[in-house]
């Protein structure tokens, strides 16, 4: 499976596939700082200061509807992931 990371100014000049099996017990923010994309992760991971926000361009139909706002979502509380997703760092 593979998230397909959209080019950012900041972040991720030209965009990226990252290519994975499943995100168990590794949530997606920790997963992009593994992969060298350094996404804003101020308060450590605890969902507290909200610099890790994503937007999920594609796939956000497979998550459950009471964790996404409008397709936003931090991605330090962002677990479980066994499908393809298409985001934007914001």
């Amino acid at each position: 499976m593979k998230i397909i990371i959209l080019p950012n100014k900041k972040i991720c000049r030209n965009g990226k596939i990252l290519r994975f099996n499943k995100l168990y017990n590794e949530s997606l923010c920790d997963f992009l700082l593994k992969n060298n994309i350094n996404i804003n992760n101020g308060c450590g991971g605890f969902g507290k200061c909200l610099t890790c926000s994503i937007f999920i361009n594609e796939g956000f139909s497979f998550f459950e509807i009471n964790l996404l706002k409008l397709n936003y979502i931090l991605s330090c509380q962002l677990y479980n992931i066994y499908f393809n997703i298409i985001i934007s760092i914001l």
